[in-house]
């Protein structure tokens, strides 16, 4: 249930469940097919395991290239995020620009100025798919999932496909991405495309390259 908006009747959540396939009972105002996707950087560990993505709450490097990719993905879509990684946005950054940023959070006293709170990823779904009225400018036919890492398991279900930017180093992490190369391994999902190695322009946090990789699933 959505229980905190800033948005003031931008939307009007409609009953229903949260499947791709069941079209026909979305009503007029959603998008007849939308894409979820999930977008994540990830490194290795200290120990050398593949799929860190934070640590402490936050990302533990900075890539200038990796946000910029990130920017371009994601802007005028909905992007949907867990209660911490909302909160580990600088907070100038916080809500991110066009786009319509929705929170999921249990705790029914949470805030989020700026976006919209719901308590269960498949509300954030029913919300994300609805257009807004009046007509805010954003395009809901794809709808990123930007983190974290429990939400990208609830989310994995779902998704259709994984925008990931591998990056070579090694940092402390407590938080990890899907374990996509198994799940290529098993076939449920297929590397779509790739960007060669690309050295970044100012080399921090010990990166030395980094790479796009877009996976989709296959079932």
């Amino acid at each position: 249930m959505e229980h905190d908006s800033s948005r003031s009747g931008y939307h009007e959540p409609e009953p229903g469940e949260s499947g791709l396939q069941e079209i026909e009972d979305w009503g007029d105002d959603m998008p007849k097919t939308f894409s979820v996707n999930l977008i994540w950087a990830q490194a290795e560990d200290m120990d050398g395991r593949d799929g860190a993505i934070g640590y402490k709450g936050g990302m533990p490097w900075h890539l200038k290239e990796d946000l910029r990719h990130f920017r371009d993905l994601t802007i005028s879509h909905p992007v949907i995020m867990g209660r911490r990684t909302w909160e580990s946005l600088d907070a100038k950054h916080r809500p991110l620009r066009n786009r319509d940023n929705i929170v999921v959070s249990r705790n029914p006293q949470f805030s989020a100025p700026g976006a919209t709170v719901v308590d269960s990823f498949d509300d954030a779904l029913d919300l994300a798919r609805q257009e807004a009225i009046p007509d805010d400018g954003i395009e809901r036919s794809e709808i990123w999932v930007i983190g974290g890492a429990q939400l990208f398991k609830e989310a994995l279900p779902a998704a259709n496909k994984a925008y990931v930017t591998l990056i070579r180093a090694r940092v402390e992490a407590d938080a990890y991405a899907p374990d996509m190369a198994a799940l290529v391994d098993s076939e449920l999902w297929r590397i779509a495309d790739k960007s060669p190695w690309l050295v970044p322009e100012d080399a921090e946090d010990g990166i030395s390259a980094y790479r796009y990789v877009t996976f989709e699933k296959t079932v």
